[in-house]
């Protein structure tokens, strides 16, 4: 009751919110909606995943053969462990500066709860058999066309995440231990400072500065508690950060923005062994670390980086002027050389084959139609030849 007292002082401009607080404890945090019953795919689309809604979705992970197996007696019997290689940080507490580090699965689970690691990796495929799709993305189309990653997260818990967003679709199923997570929407990535090349903001989560940080005096934050068996939907570009207690496993799927209506053929439960993903972090036998983020191709980049644009987060939609504003000059977006990403004209060109309908604004589902390389290189083609086209004949 203090601090909502406190917060209408604050509204008034009678006083100023305390300084060095944890994050979300600037403001009174509102609750992420809980669903207590299974959800079908094309209703989880339609109400959460189409507005970017998150919700928490209890138990919807204990009847999961991983729920009840996923000991560390367990994963040590594996005989796979002893060879299949994750990737691991150093410090509990995110800082995205200490690097990761790979080894053996079964080397981290023999040392994990005495030192002060974190594993961060893609889900070891041995291990997808113990794990069903999740019900509420178990749809043909969702697993075969726009999923990206299985991430696992295992600690033995007092893990605490940096303030960050992701620019994928997120559902994060918790195996083992309590998680919390304190959330914003997709407006307030401004207001929490991201540092200028990344997604993620210099904050300390323990002990938020306001003189430095003065942006998060102003955010509406969401607060989402979490136990073993629970999942929760993390919309795209929502800013978050959790923090985590006692033996701590969660698995996230992650996926391609799409905001479109899908239609789902029966209901299947298959495991995500049986899910070939566009990414796939895994390390297996050995090998680099892979971020998600590098592997993307052309047209998910484009996507995401439209997605990301401060017009489409605020509004949804882009005109023809804002379009061509976010895309001129973006020179990552067009890798290899061909067309050149600083010409505002060709970007109107291509602003005008994706605009189906003609009305000068991007409708989302106009850009879920964008959904292969071979379509986007065929835009940009296009797009290029009519430029110059059009440049010969105002010569002549």
């Amino acid at each position: 009751m203090l601090r909502v007292w406190s917060y209408l002082l604050q509204l008034l401009g009678l006083t100023t919110p305390p300084h060095h607080l944890p994050i979300g404890h600037q403001s009174p945090a509102l609750p992420v909606p809980e669903l207590h019953t299974p959800i079908s795919p094309e209703d989880f689309f339609a109400q959460f995943v189409i507005p970017g809604r998150p919700v928490i979705l209890r138990g919807a992970a204990k009847s999961f053969p991983a729920h009840q197996l996923w000991s560390d007696e367990y994963f040590l019997s594996q005989p796979e462990s002893a060879e299949w290689t994750i990737a691991y940080e150093l410090g509990k507490k995110e800082t995205r500066t200490g690097g990761q580090e790979p080894i053996p699965f079964a080397e981290y689970v023999r040392h994990y709860q005495t030192e002060d690691w974190y594993l961060v990796s893609g889900l070891p495929k041995f291990l997808r058999r113990d794990l069903p799709v999740y019900p509420a993305i178990t749809c043909d189309f969702v697993l075969h066309h726009l999923m990206d990653d299985l991430v696992m997260w295992f600690s033995s818990g007092g893990t605490k995440s940096v303030w960050h967003f992701d620019d994928y679709e997120n559902l994060n199923c918790l195996i083992a231990g309590d998680k919390e997570l304190t959330l914003a929407d997709r407006t307030s990535i401004e207001q929490g400072h991201m540092m200028e090349a990344g997604s993620f903001s210099a904050v300390d989560v323990d002990a938020v500065d306001l003189d430095r940080f003065p942006g998060f005096a102003h955010i509406q934050f969401y607060n989402a508690t979490i136990s073993a068996g629970d999942c929760v939907y993390i919309p795209t570009f929502w800013p978050h950060a959790v923090t985590s207690w006692g033996r701590n496993i969660a698995i996230n799927a992650w996926w391609e923005i799409y905001k479109t209506p899908i239609s789902c053929g029966p209901e299947k439960r298959d495991t995500f062994q049986d899910v070939k993903f566009l990414t796939d972090s895994d390390l297996g036998g050995g090998g680099d670390f892979v971020d998600p983020n590098d592997s993307r191709g052309p047209v998910e980049n484009f996507r995401a980086f439209l997605w990301g644009s401060r017009a489409m987060r605020h509004g949804g939609v882009l005109t023809r002027e804002e379009f061509v504003e976010v895309l001129t000059g973006v020179d990552e977006l067009l890798q290899d050389g061909t067309f050149d990403a600083g010409d505002s004209k060709l970007w109107e060109a291509v602003f005008d084959r994706i605009d189906e309908n003609k009305d000068s604004v991007l409708q989302p589902t106009e850009l879920d139609k964008l959904r292969t390389n071979t379509i986007f290189r065929s835009i940009l083609t296009e797009a290029s030849q009519e430029r110059i086209g059009k440049e010969n004949r105002h010569e002549l």
